[in-house]
């Protein structure tokens, strides 16, 4: 009886052991995502419209795609391609960068006006840093 008892207590341990292990396998998992997602959201930091004003191009279209480069020769139709491709997914992540700063807005202003602070505009820009 005393090996059985034995073993019995040795397989829940085992099982314990097993769920606690799972649990701490997915703690990397959610850093991991957690930082994929920081990451994404800072690459949209930058506005679509104004990712190739640099030193590389002298001239752009309306929509801030370059139309001639430094030295003054227009772009070619593949380049263009390219860049246009480069741009529809930087608006995307431009669009996902600013509804996560509306979703913080709105968040601010909720804790503010439930902690019975008077949210007035000014006390609202202090906040501004946790953005």
């Amino acid at each position: 009886k005393e090996k059985a008892e034995k073993a019995e207590a040795k397989a829940r341990a085992a099982n314990y052991s097993g769920k606690r292990s799972s649990g701490k396998k997915n703690k990397p998992e959610k850093r991991r995502k957690r930082r994929r997602r920081r990451e994404k959201l800072e690459k949209g930091r930058v506005n679509p419209g104004e990712m190739f004003r640099t030193e590389q191009y002298s001239a752009w279209d309306g929509e801030g795609l370059p139309t001639h480069d430094k030295e003054g020769k227009p772009i070619t139709q593949s380049q263009l391609k390219k860049l246009k491709k480069l741009q529809l997914a930087q608006d995307k992540l431009h669009k996902a960068y600013l509804q996560h700063i509306s979703d913080l807005e709105i968040y601010f202003v909720w804790v503010l006006l439930s902690s019975g602070i008077n949210a007035e505009y000014g006390e609202f820009q202090t906040l501004q840093h946790y953005i």
